[in-house]
């Protein structure tokens, strides 16, 4: 894990351990596979919606990723973020989850995102989904990215 020593990161050291150990156990063997040449989008942004609420039901809201916080209730992103989730390989990815500042850092196409515009969409989406099965992002752990999307997108209407 690799964080800059802010104030902000420090107090939330913890919740971002957590927040990776959910990555890691989400994809451990038995587990989603990720395939980096053929998975989606859609994929990225529900791991870390998932990671989050899991920070988030043991340090509260220390476990929102920073990046992500800003635009949690911005409709727009959200919107942009879901036209994307279908995209495939992981070389795609960071415009889409971290942003075009990102992508423009490292070499990929600017797609109009914001920072951390993935994180957020994430966050609604399983927020929506966890509400809807009434179930724990730890219970979640296993749940197939589609399913979490299709039931996430079916209570938001």
């Amino acid at each position: 894990m690799t964080l800059w020593p802010t104030r902000e990161n420090l107090e939330r050291l913890e919740a971002a351990a957590v927040h990776e150990l959910n990555h890691n156990l989400r994809y451990a063997p038995g587990g989603i596979v990720w395939d980096p040449a053929t998975v989606v989008v859609g994929e990225h942004v529900v791991s870390e919606g998932l990671a989050d609420a899991f920070a988030r039901q043991l340090y509260g809201t220390a476990g929102y990723t920073p990046m992500g916080t800003p635009h949690l209730d911005d409709d727009a992103v959200f919107g942009k973020v879901l036209t994307g989730l279908n995209i495939g390989g992981m070389q795609n990815f960071t415009a889409w989850v971290h942003g075009d500042d990102a992508a423009e850092r490292f070499g990929a196409e600017p797609v109009g995102l914001p920072a951390g515009a993935g994180y957020a969409a994430g966050n609604r989406l399983v927020d929506a989904y966890l509400a809807a099965t009434d179930c724990t992002a730890a219970q979640a752990l296993h749940a197939q990215s589609r399913d979490i999307i299709d039931t996430a997108l079916r209570s938001l209407r």
